[in-house]
């Protein structure tokens, strides 16, 4: 878990800035240049936590939610 929290934290620092910079209306050519840029670190924010995130004990279909005990598929495995 710690080796995410550097992506999330940075990627979200970012989002804040491109934020602010076009609230502020000071540049237009920054908050361009910043809003063509930001795949890359959304991209690289996704990348690092499917590949250093731990993966779930359980399966999508005994538990829907992670934290929560809750079965999404009533009935049988063809979904009638």
């Amino acid at each position: 878990m710690e080796k995410i929290k550097a992506p999330i934290l940075l990627t979200t620092l970012y989002v804040f800035i491109y934020l602010l910079v076009c609230e502020l209306d000071e540049s237009l050519r920054l908050a361009i240049m910043l809003f063509s840029l930001s795949p890359l670190p959304v991209i690289w924010m996704v990348y690092r936590v499917l590949r250093d995130g731990t993966p779930s004990q359980f399966t999508f279909k005994e538990r829907f939610y992670e934290e929560y005990k809750y079965t999404r598929f009533a009935g049988n495995e063809e979904g009638n």
